[in-house]
This record gives C-alpha cells, sequence and structure tokens, in this order.
C-alpha cells in the first residue's frame, strides 16, 4: 500500500470514513491507507515528518495550523457533530439539572484530553462557557475533570468499548462525549445521553487539509469527501453534514 492515499483522521470518524473510503475505492480504482488516531497527536506526527496526503480533524484549529506552516493546504469544514453527555443512568442527569449536577463534588467527570484530542478541547469549552455565566462554577467543574482517553499517556480501554466502559468500571459518573460515538449505548438502560444547554454547548466543526502539492488522487478524495454521497454517509453516522 505503499503508493497508496495515506489519509489520517480523528477516531471519532471510525463509523464513518471506513464506507467513505471503500465506496471511494470502488469508483476510482484508488488504494487508500487510513491511520485513526487523536487528531492532536496525528497532526504532532505530521508537524515530525509523518507522511501524509489528506488529514481529516474533529476540529479546524489543527488542519489550519498545517496550512500555517506550510505543510498543508485548503482547510475546509466537511462535516458537523455534536457534544453530548453520556451518564449512569441512576445519576438523574437532565438538561435541566445539569449544571447542578456537574457542580456535585461527588460526581466523577470524565472527558478527553486537551490539546491531544479535539474531545477534551470542546469539553473544556464547555466548561468554560459555564464560567463566564457562572463565575466559578466553571472552574470548579474543569479542576475536577478526569482526563481518560485520548491522550498520549491515556491507559488503553477495551476495543469498542470506549466511554461506556469507564462509566460502567466507575472511572466516571458521566463523560463528555460526542453524539456519534454515545448514540451507540441509546437503547442500553444502564446509561442517559443527555443533550446540552444551548447556552454551553460548543459548535464542533470537523475540517480537512490535503498536503501541499498533492497529487490528483488525493484531490479526488477530497472532492468525494464533499460530494452528496460522502455526506449521506456521514449523516447516517450521525454527524451533520454542511450540503
Amino acid at each position: 500500500m505503499s503508493n497508496a492515499v495515506q489519509v489520517l483522521a480523528a477516531g471519532s470518524l471510525r463509523h464513518a470514513f471506513p464506507a467513505i473510503i471503500d465506496a471511494f475505492g470502488h469508483e476510482y480504482g484508488i488504494g487508500i491507507s487510513l491511520t485513526l488516531g487523536p487528531a492532536g497527536l496525528l497532526r504532532e506526527t505530521i508537524e515530525a515528518g509523518a507522511r501524509f496526503d489528506l488529514f481529516a480533524s474533529a476540529n479546524m484549529a489543527h488542519p489550519r495550523r498545517l496550512v500555517s506552516m506550510g505543510l498543508a493546504e485548503d482547510a475546509v469544514c466537511f462535516a458537523r457533530n455534536r457534544l453530548c453527555v453520556l451518564s449512569r443512568a441512576d445519576l438523574g442527569l437532565t438538561m435541566e439539572n445539569f449544571l447542578a449536577v456537574l457542580s456535585d463534588p461527588t460526581v466523577k467527570i470524565g472527558t478527553s484530553t486537551p490539546g491531544d484530542d479535539p474531545g477534551g478541547d470542546y469539553a473544556f469549552e464547555v466548561f468554560d462557557r459555564i464560567e463566564a455565566v457562572h463565575p466559578g462554577k466553571g472552574a470548579a467543574i474543569k479542576s475536577r475533570t478526569r482526563l481518560l482517553v485520548g491522550g498520549r499517556n491515556s491507559p488503553p480501554t477495551p476495543a469498542g468499548t470506549g466511554a461506556g466502559h469507564l462509566i460502567t468500571t466507575g472511572e466516571a459518573d458521566l463523560m463528555m462525549s460526542y453524539y456519534s460515538n454515545a448514540r451507540f449505548l441509546e437503547s442500553d438502560s444502564s446509561f442517559r445521553i443527555v443533550e446540552l444547554p444551548r447556552e454551553f454547548s460548543p459548535e464542533v466543526e470537523y475540517g480537512m487539509a490535503v498536503r501541499t502539492d498533492a497529487d490528483e488522487h488525493t484531490k479526488n478524495l477530497w472532492d468525494f469527501l464533499l460530494s452528496t454521497f460522502a455526506q449521506q454517509i456521514l449523516q447516517m453516522a450521525a454527524f451533520r453534514p454542511i450540503l
């Protein structure tokens, strides 16, 4: 696969990108090598010299940074997601008592790792929004938060378990999560998925960029990701399309 298009993509795209890449490969007859991981860490590997053709991040900041460094070009948003809270069902979390529950010092709050993974950056943005409206509360919540996933030193979790496993094992009572991931536990009565109050909800944009002087195959993949067909796959995976 040394001649394949090298795609580095945010781990939260794991339920959408394989189908998109498979469809692209069938249409164009082009091989794709897909590497998934925390987008911040993937960006660091690119900066350190890792080969890539297309980088897909769970935020816009990382692709834009690569563009600013001359390592990539054409950073654009190709999908949107939303942050929610996955909690133990018996915690009784609702949108109405969201702030009260998170402010309870006995409640264990888990997030991904800011800097290494955009999911953590979005979660901390929620806490900053709380702080702006309720001085002291957001800072206190942030200080109690456990950085459980998405970091360079995060302990491994069993494949396919993620946030649900961390709640089941008692590492957290609730996890800040992308809805595209949390939705798989909607039918499990042990958990509850709660939307964030609008005033605290960040805008979650996924951005992509291609390496400088990308070849025609890479640019074809770029166009394909923005096509109606790929956007429909993203929508079926609970992302919000840009079309």
